[in-house]
Order: structure tokens, then C-alpha cells, then sequence
């Protein structure tokens, strides 16, 4: 429910027009949500050893965040146009 809440608010910001921040803000509170969804197999793959596997899963986690925040945005730009 979080991750839905965080990307309607990237949509309200891009049709109040927010500065681009809201974006950044909004793919952090996305990423942020997955790992504390996940954060015990995070901790069970730093005890393996896997902590390279699992930077480049948050790094990714953020890049999809990022994503979804920036479409939510910018769609919800393009309707304060219309």
C-alpha cells in the first residue's frame, strides 16, 4: 500500500507541478518500502556473503523506483496540460 501511496504522490507533484526533487523523494520512499518488505533476506545474504549480489539489488530496487516515480510524475504533468 506504501508503494502505491508513494507513486500517487509522484502524480499529485507532477500535476501541482513540484519542483523535480518530488521524483528523487518519491523513488527513495519506493525503495525504501522494498527493503523493509525483504530486509530479512537482505540480512540472510550479508551473512552468506552475497553483499555485492545484494548493492547491486538495492541499486536496482532504486533505478525501478526512480522509474515509476518519473512516469507517475510525468504523466501526471501532461494532464494539468490537458
Amino acid at each position: 500500500m506504501l508503494g502505491l501511496i508513494s507513486v500517487f504522490v509522484a502524480s499529485l507533484a507532477g500535476y501541482a507541478d513540484v519542483g523535480l526533487w518530488a521524483i528523487a523523494a518519491c523513488a527513495i520512499a519506493l525503495a525504501s518500502a522494498s527493503y523493509a518488505e525483504h530486509h530479512a533476506l537482505y540480512r540472510r545474504g550479508q551473512e552468506i556473503g552475497l553483499s555485492e549480489t545484494l548493492r547491486g539489488t538495492v541499486l536496482r530496487s532504486f533505478g525501478n523506483g526512480l522509474v515509476a516515480a518519473g512516469a507517475a510524475y510525468f504523466c501526471g504533468w501532461f494532464l494539468r496540460l490537458i
